[in-house]
């Protein structure tokens, strides 16, 4: 190794410029809870939308489910559920494929009249062979139908009567 006058050695310098991995995960890592906690203590980041009731939210899936028919060109339906519903379409095997976890409304209740009659359905899965009781042709006719959501505070019913477009009593 050779020795400059100085009296140090001849080696380059490593460059002391730029972060290491390390303190780079360090800083992510504390944005990423500063983060978390803001959203938290905010409320409205990670809460489930307050605005939207529970009748709502089933007039959403049934226009959902009317929409999957019409688009899709293919026989959709619903399993109708104490709590809730399940949404389904007709495979080309010929048998009922559910679309998505069924969805459940938390504090409510609901009740349904399928074809004119009173529909009352359990809360077990349906089968793949059994057909939903409510379904949608793909020219947007569906099965006549009624229900009610009754809620803590609120009671809206809504129906498809003649297999027509889905028509809600006013919250």
């Amino acid at each position: 190794m050779r020795i400059s006058p100085a009296g140090r050695a001849n080696r380059r310098r490593r460059s002391a410029s730029g972060f290491t991995l390390i303190e780079l995960l360090v800083v992510i890592t504390i944005i990423a809870i500063l983060a978390v906690g803001t959203g938290l203590s905010a409320g409205g980041v990670f809460a489930r939308p307050s605005g939207v009731s529970d009748a709502a939210r089933l007039e959403q899936g049934i226009e959902r489910a009317r929409d999957a028919a019409l688009l899709g060109r293919t026989v959709t339906g619903i399993y109708p559920r104490a709590d809730g519903w399940v949404l389904a379409k007709l495979d080309s095997a010929g048998t009922w494929e559910r679309i998505g976890a069924p969805l459940v409304l938390r504090g409510a209740a609901l009740s349904w009249q399928v074809g004119g009659q009173p529909y009352m359905p359990g809360l077990n899965a349906p089968r793949a062979q059994d057909a939903p009781p409510i379904r949608f042709a793909s020219d947007g006719r569906s099965t006549p139908f009624a229900m009610s959501v009754l809620g803590s505070a609120t009671r809206r019913s809504c129906s498809a009567p003649n297999g027509e477009a889905l028509q809600c009593d006013a919250p």
